[in-house]
């Protein structure tokens, strides 16, 4: 299993990177390594999402429950299914900080069906993730 966070100041809204996060559908245009995303479900305050990406030379396809209360900023999400994926939990909560810019905290926990050597894991989790949480911050902006 591995955890990783991401905590920092960004320069964007809170409202414009909340609405960055929550259109799913338009991961593909800006998340790397995202092939597709497919809505299964949408309520207030509830999406279910499947997501197929290409990972390592391999199609990883993961169905998430997110919970999104946009008054606090937060969006949460927890694993349904998934074809490589035993876990993945995660959250994303965003603070104004005024002046066009947020606090923003990124945190996941993921575990794997099959054996990841260490080095490799905390690539994937920890070494990718300050150019994720960068790429929605450059899609907030941009929209």
């Amino acid at each position: 299993m591995a955890q990783a966070e991401f905590h920092e100041v960004l320069s964007v809204d809170k409202d414009k990177l909340f609405g960055t996060i929550t259109r799913y559908e338009d991961y593909p245009k800006f998340v790397e390594g995202c092939a597709s995303v497919n809505i299964e479900k949408r309520i207030p305050g509830s999406v279910r999402v499947q997501y197929h990406i290409s990972m390592m030379s391999q199609d990883i396809h993961y169905t998430l429950d997110h919970k999104e209360d946009p008054e606090n900023g937060i969006v949460e999400w927890s694993l349904v299914e998934s074809n490589l994926f035993k876990k993945n939990d995660g959250k994303w909560v965003l603070k104004p900080t005024g002046a066009g810019k947020s606090d923003v905290l990124y945190a996941i926990e993921v575990e794997f069906k099959i054996p990841v050597p260490g080095f490799i894991l905390n690539r994937l989790v920890k070494g990718n993730l300050p150019g994720m949480v960068k790429s929605f911050e450059k899609q907030a902006k941009n929209t």
